[in-house]
Order: C-alpha cells, then structure tokens, then sequence
C-alpha cells in the first residue's frame, strides 16, 4: 500500500479479507471493497459446503486411494472398505451460511444433524439440534468446520479437544487452516484420536508454495497415510461462484466509485 501511491480501493471477491490490512487501508484513505456483509447475495454461492460434502465423502470411502490403484491396473475392492452416511451423525461449527447449507446436504443423506454456533439459536434446517460444544464432539462422527477465524476461534481444535472428540470421527475443514492446531492434529492422527482429516486450507497455506518450501508436516504424512485429503483452497473455485463473485464485486465497487463522487 506504501508503494501504490495513486491506490484509492482495493476490491476483493471474497467474504473474509484477513489478507488485507483493513486499518492501515483506512489510515491511507484507501477503501476496501469485499463481499462481507452481502448475506443476500452470498446465500447463492454454495461451492464451499459443496467442496465440504465431497471431501467428507471422498476421506470416509478412500476415494483418492482407490482411484490410484485403479490407474495401477488393481481392482481391489476389499482394501477399501469405508462407511456410509446414513443415520450418523453430522457436527457443525458454525450454523451460518455454509453450515446451513452443509446441514441440508447431511439432511440428503440422511444423517443426523447437531451443530453448535455461539451466535445462532436455530438452525433453518429443519430436524437440526443445537448442542454445546463438548456434546457435539462426543457425539459426531464427522465434524464440519464453518467459522470465521478469529480470536475466539484460532486453535479452536487443539490437542484437548481431539481427545474429546468420538473415537472414529472424521474432522473436514472449509473454514481456515488457523482454526486448527496443525501440530496437535497429526499427533491426533498418528495417535489414533481421529480416523481421518479432510480439508481445502492450511494454516500457512499464503507461504505454501515459496520458494525451496519442500515438506510440510501435514502433506508428508499424507503422503504415507490414506486418512488426510488436503486441496488447495479450491472451495470457491468453480466457474459458476467466480464468475458471480467477481461480477457482483466489480458491479459493488463501481457503485462505490460512483457514489463518493456525489
């Protein structure tokens, strides 16, 4: 922002902009435009909970794994024996917009749906039960992670809290890395607290690909264990949502340009 010495705004397609220094941009006189705020409109863009529901699947039924040994010329059904969904129980952090969405998918597939949200009393979906948080990690068999990250939730799971979780369960992270404790989720993993993790986002994940970056800890043990399936943040990556995203924020800071000219 020191550099840019003509900026005026930045735009970003996005709903958290925690890659954006928002003060400093206001000490500067420079606006910030991103889609927070815009329920409406981000009440349509479904990709996310989408992505969510597919690696849920994809990390109980070794999807990735099976695969593979089908390119290799194996047909080895036995060795990927997984476990259906219906009639578990689904936990979700966070009853907004993508967990809302996230319960009516686990609704589809018939599981049962709990979820605890600090800020939302009621789920809109209907059949969903609030609980607290420490009943929800007993309980669930997959746990899915749809906060903001913040103060409050930042390591969120750490080590006390996989030792609370139900053994078996299965943790998938849409949200951001830092909500969990990166260290203490592959002890969970090697220690067998938690039968698998599935996520689109690590904690370092703007500094993944710097140069001479050559192993990670959660991505080394990947690749020797079939219980982690980690993406490159690819949640909001289809056609349909950037093409929305990106119209919908260029058409907001037009607006915005225009109406500080009035």
């Amino acid at each position: 922002m020191d550099k840019a010495k003509k900026l005026k705004y930045i735009a970003i397609p996005a709903n958290t902009i925690e890659n954006i220094d928002e003060e400093y941009a206001k000490l500067k006189g420079i606006t910030v435009v991103s889609l927070w705020g815009e329920i409406e409109f981000l009440n349509t863009i479904t990709s996310t909970a989408e992505l969510a529901m597919g690696l849920l699947i994809d990390i109980m039924r070794f999807t990735p794994w099976a695969f593979d040994t089908v390119k290799n010329y194996k047909w080895d059904r036995e060795n990927f024996r997984g476990h259906t969904l219906y009639e578990k129980t689904l936990g979700i952090v966070g009853m907004g917009r993508l967990g809302t969405w996230m319960a009516r998918y686990g609704k589809a597939f018939g599981m049962d749906v709990i979820f605890y949200s600090p800020h939302t009393d009621k789920s809109p979906v209907s059949g969903c039960v609030k609980v607290t948080f420490d009943e929800l990690l007993e309980k669930s068999d997959f746990i899915s992670l749809h906060m903001h990250l913040n103060k409050e939730t930042e390591n969120m799971f750490n080590a006390d809290v996989f030792k609370k979780m139900k053994k078996g369960a299965y943790l998938i992270n849409t949200a951001r890395g830092k909500v969990v404790d990166e260290a203490a989720l592959l002890e969970a993993l090697k220690n067998g607290e938690i039968a698998g993790y599935a996520a689109d986002v690590l904690a370092d994940e703007f500094h993944f690909d710097d140069t001479g970056l050559v192993h990670h800890p959660l991505v080394d043990y990947a690749k020797e264990h079939r219980n982690v399936i980690i993406v490159p943040h690819t949640g909001g990556m289809t056609v349909e949502s950037r093409e929305c995203t990106d119209l919908f924020i260029a058409n907001k800071l037009r607006d915005t340009v225009n109406s500080s000219r009035i």
